[in-house]
């Protein structure tokens, strides 16, 4: 070991005089073992920064784009009879009328009738393409039920959740003497809510009821070879006490309205022929059911918030 080495130094006395001393200067190797020391500190100072920091941006960095995901069972479905988008006591089609309908109400799935293709009337529109394309529902179904005016006029469905298995069924028809008997189909489709299946569909029944009788039977025959929960909504011609819905009631539906349910006409609403129904009772909660005012059509929208189980 080195002996401690010696060096002059200067220092001033109280009375502000030089003198002259000298000062031991520590040992070279304990000199080097300090500063090892030293560094060692230093390092381990800097990786406690590194590492509180990166914990730090591990915990604050969020993605604004994948926020709120969390799975939900209830989805919110209207149906609607909107008159070829035309407003009430007007022929003239409105479709931004209907879509603001849609975006306020903000539904999963939309069962639309009366709906046009095409036609003259309807100034050669595909009113379901623009009526998806306004509000944000990218799947999309459309069920021809008639030729009309160079296009088609018919059912639709607009869908938040992908579509499956589209069918469309043309219901049974007879021919009444001296009365217009139109031709009636179901649009039906299939939609997955957190990996349940639901059956999805929807139909405009006809005037008559000797037609009706028919098509009633024909409609939960081919719902029932779905063999899932089904959610069945349209412009069925019925009021609650008629055959019509008692044969529906017979199979199994329940309506999601209870009261207030009256939708037609949308000016002075007298009657309840629009419909939600749905089965089995057991796979489904009516969260709430809302008849919407609006005399964007002569019917009016009517929109059921339904939890699946």
């Amino acid at each position: 070991m080195l002996k401690e080495l010696k060096t002059l130094i200067w220092a001033r006395t109280p009375d502000g005089n030089k003198r002259t001393g000298t000062r031991a200067m520590p040992d070279v190797n304990m000199y080097k073992i300090q500063k090892r020391k030293s560094d060692m500190r230093f390092l381990v100072f800097l990786l406690l920064i590194t590492t509180f920091s990166c914990q730090s941006d591990n915990t604050e960095v969020e993605d604004p784009g994948w926020g709120d995901k969390t799975p939900t069972n209830k989805i919110t479905v209207m149906s609607y009879n909107v008159k070829y988008c035309s407003p009430y006591n007007s022929t003239t089609p409105n479709v931004d009328s209907v879509a603001n309908v849609l975006k306020a109400a903000k539904p999963d799935i939309v069962l639309l009738q009366e709906l046009d293709r095409n036609t003259t009337r309807s100034g050669k529109v595909d009113q379901l393409a623009v009526l998806s394309e306004k509000t944000d529902l990218p799947y999309t179904a459309y069920g021809k039920a008639i030729d009309y005016q160079g296009g088609e006029s018919g059912l639709g469905i607009l869908s938040r959740y992908q579509l499956s298995d589209v069918q469309i069924i043309k219901l049974p028809r007879v021919e009444i003497p001296d009365t217009y008997v139109s031709y009636r189909i179901l649009l039906k489709a299939t939609i997955s809510v957190n990996g349940k299946k639901i059956a999805i569909g929807n139909t405009h029944l006809e005037l008559t009821q000797q037609n009706r009788d028919l098509q009633v039977p024909e409609i939960n025959k081919v719902l029932s070879a779905a063999n899932m929960p089904v959610i069945l909504g349209g412009d069925f011609n019925a009021t609650p006490e008629n055959n019509t819905m008692q044969t529906f009631f017979s199979y199994g539906f329940k309506k999601t309205c209870l009261q207030g349910c009256n939708t037609i006409t949308s000016l002075a609403p007298t009657r309840e022929i629009d419909y939600i129904i749905y089965r089995p009772e057991s796979k489904f909660n009516i969260v709430s059911h809302d008849v919407i005012s609006t005399l964007a059509s002569d019917h009016m929208p009517i929109v059921s918030v339904i939890e699946v189980n």
